[in-house]
């Protein structure tokens, strides 16, 4: 396998919040174009698995993320339902046919929670993938459930954040946004817990603050600006402290008050190369120093907690971005064209990229010194990563 088949991203340094500067040179820097080899290789193939031959499909996509817990990985895919199997040795452990699956499961005390994109959250055995109970929801259910106490918390592309008893199923509260839009973006935004608040956010644009304990109102705010259109937010919040991180489709990047929703900073995502381009879509993770946000079209950015951009990667070209990854001095991501690319996380800094065939939709999992990811194809590889 060529792990430098892929296309790599051209690297931009930059330095204050706003507007990114344009790197002159004989090629665009902004865009996921082809690249000398770079320099090091971090990823050995330990195995991989076909859930599924898509090779025939126009543009197929995967978007589920696999979990990893013990000794075993478990990966949805969009046909094959859901798969548990070794991590060393890639042996199926067991297999469940499900509707498909965008989201990443989540694993906890012997149990495995996971949605589906016809709207049902599964509570399995983790062991052997026995249904404990099932749960019915009117949207696609895209983004990892949380457990707080004894409850499950989850959203669903509807535009509702659900609360079901943890053990049992059973239905707990359930809150709705008051402005479903009609032709919201693909995906939806994940729930983040902290404290005895659950965030969210929906494709009108609006963040909420549920309290976990009665799904009440906490607080709302409203990330549209003046935007008309594309004024999703559909990224998973983040918690840091006592500040709110969150990327709206067209609106950049915006920090609030944990407490209050109060606006801290917010940070357009510009590009000077094209005036009045904004990125559409959006994501955003952290190391807890660091905010990386990947906006499709704009590329991969690194800001300071105040807001500053620090370093960015072009991704023109190249495709609807995953998460982030953080995983010590790395930073991983994914281009749904263009593959999955390993960075330095302080610099911006490319040190390998993987390109399987039509490119990856969906983030990959890092634990210890392995790292798994579904490609497009439908295909579930594992690697040995080693740091740079």
């Amino acid at each position: 396998m060529n792990l430098r088949a892929g296309l790599a991203a051209a690297l931009f340094v930059v330095v204050g919040c706003g507007v990114v500067p344009p790197i002159a040179g004989p090629h665009d820097p902004t865009r996921a174009s082809a690249r000398p080899p770079l320099g090091l290789d971090l990823l050995a193939l330990r195995w991989k698995h076909v859930t599924a031959d898509r090779r025939s499909e126009v543009r197929p996509q995967e978007f589920a993320t696999p979990t990893v817990a013990g000794d075993t990985v478990y990966a949805g895919s969009y046909s094959g339902g859901l798969l548990a199997l070794d991590a060393t040795t890639g042996a199926v452990r067991w297999r469940l046919k499900t509707a498909p699956i965008s989201s990443a499961p989540l694993a906890y005390a012997g149990l495995l929670y996971v949605g589906t994109d016809n709207g049902r959250l599964l509570c399995l055995d983790a062991q052997t993938g026995v249904e404990r109970w099932a749960f019915a929801t009117t949207g696609a259910i895209g983004q990892q459930p949380q457990l707080t106490g004894e409850l499950v918390i989850f959203a669903n592309e509807a535009g509702e954040v659900r609360a079901l008893d943890a053990l049992t199923g059973v239905s707990r509260w359930q809150y709705a946004s008051s402005d479903p839009m009609e032709n919201p973006l693909r995906g939806h935004a994940g729930v983040s817990i902290a404290g005895d608040l659950a965030f969210t956010g929906f494709a009108d644009g609006t963040m909420v603050a549920l309290r976990t304990e009665t799904g009440s109102l906490a607080w709302s705010a409203s990330l549209r600006g003046d935007a008309d259109k594309f004024i999703d937010v559909d990224a998973t919040p983040i918690v840091l402290g006592e500040a709110l991180y969150v990327v709206s489709s067209s609106g950049g990047v915006w920090s609030l008050d944990r407490a209050t929703g109060r606006v801290r900073w917010h940070l357009p995502l510009l590009d000077a190369a094209a005036p009045g381009a904004t990125g559409s879509g959006g994501t955003i993770a952290t190391d807890g120093e660091r905010l990386f946000v990947a906006a499709a079209e704009l590329g991969v950015y690194a800001l300071d907690l105040a807001g500053h951009v620090l370093w960015r990667q072009g991704t023109h070209g190249g495709g609807e971005p995953a998460i982030p990854i953080v995983a010590g001095d790395l930073v991983v991501y994914s281009l749904a064209e263009d593959g999955m690319f390993l960075a330095d996380r302080r610099t911006g800094e490319l040190y390998e990229y993987f390109d399987p065939g039509e490119g990856i939709s969906a983030a990959p999992a890092i634990t210890g010194d392995g790292l798994f990811v579904m490609s497009n194809l439908g295909v579930l590889y594992a690697f040995d990563l080693e740091q740079p």
